[in-house]
């Protein structure tokens, strides 16, 4: 299968040049989450609305798409909150928000062979901390209880979440290397990077992708290959 990843959309629009250069070319999309919060404030919420619609538009049309569920989501159904969030969005976005995870239409993880996709990576520790044996557990109990991929508060923990025990949504690259759930190949987003990182770890490799939509990714998951573009 060939994937299309798309990350940390953040209110912009660019995400629309990727599709209209790889539809036809791919047989899915995915994107990793964080559709709100403008990094500079220049989107209104009103906008970021708007643009989180058409995204829904284009999975109801297209239907091989995965939408996922990043911190930047979370916030605004009472998840701990970034620096960037707005009560007028929060007010405009919240009830939709609920109902979209409700009905399965955002998740928290999905995995194709031994791909396995989330905002920032999935830890085995957090899974055992959690009671969790599989992966598909995150994702039944995300429906229910979306709370459980807030940020984790432990002693010493890093504000920014780098620490083994943080969530999906809030882990970040060092302690992802440390903790990830094995025999998978780890596809996130979540911490920017200038370009597209791959890691090979052993048998697996952590695949970092947040480059504010300068780069995307085309994996063959049938060959394990991965293809860096620029938007």
């Amino acid at each position: 299968m060939k994937i299309c990843i798309i990350s940390d959309i953040h209110g912009l629009t660019e995400w629309k040049n990727i599709i209209n250069k790889e539809r036809g070319n791919v047989d899915r999309f995915i994107f990793l989450g964080d559709y709100v919060d403008d990094k500079h404030s220049l989107i209104s919420p009103e906008e970021q609305l708007e643009n989180l619609h058409s995204i829904l538009d284009f999975k109801e049309e297209y239907t091989n798409v995965d939408l996922l569920i990043g911190n930047h989501d979370l916030q605004y159904i009472g998840g701990v909150r970034s620096n960037r969030f707005t009560q007028r969005l929060s007010d405009l976005i919240q009830d939709e928000l609920i109902v979209l995870i409700r009905e399965k239409t955002i998740q928290a993880c999905v995995c194709y062979d031994n791909y396995l996709f989330s905002h920032a990576g999935v830890s085995r520790i957090w899974m055992k901390e959690k009671g969790m044996q599989h992966y598909t557990d995150i994702n039944n109990l995300f429906q229910t209880y979306p709370l459980v991929l807030d940020f984790v508060n432990k002693i010493n923990s890093d504000a920014a979440g780098n620490n083994v025990y943080q969530s999906p949504l809030w882990i970040r690259p060092d302690s992802l290397s440390k903790s990830a759930l094995p025999n998978y190949h780890h596809v996130v987003g979540h911490t920017r990077i200038k370009e597209i990182s791959i890691i090979t770890q052993e048998e697996s490799k952590l695949i970092f992708t947040d480059t504010q939509l300068q780069q995307y990714l085309i994996i063959d998951t049938d060959n394990e290959i991965e293809e860096i573009k620029q938007n």
